[in-house]
């Protein structure tokens, strides 16, 4: 990654004018998985279908899965361990 694709990743709405489409909806997935995900945005779930296949959509849930695992539980380590 070049540094202006790793500072854009801070903001979201630069996005769109750093990243292409389907880097962005990987991007999207990997936000919305860090909120409520008992309802996936329509427009989300067929972007992912369009650039993505089965077998990549799983790697992606389980990568974005796994971060997001890390950076909750080391949040609430570094609260509770110090």
């Amino acid at each position: 990654m070049t540094d202006a694709e790793i500072e854009a990743l801070e903001d979201p709405k630069s996005w769109g004018a750093t990243f292409d489409a389907r880097t962005r909806v990987a991007l999207q997935l990997a936000d919305t998985m860090c909120g409520a995900t008992h309802q996936l945005d329509t427009e989300l779930t067929e972007a992912l279908r369009e650039h993505f296949s089965e077998v990549e959509l799983a790697e992606l849930i389980l990568v974005a899965g796994q971060a997001n695992l890390n950076n909750r539980a080391g949040n609430v380590a570094k609260q509770l361990l110090g």
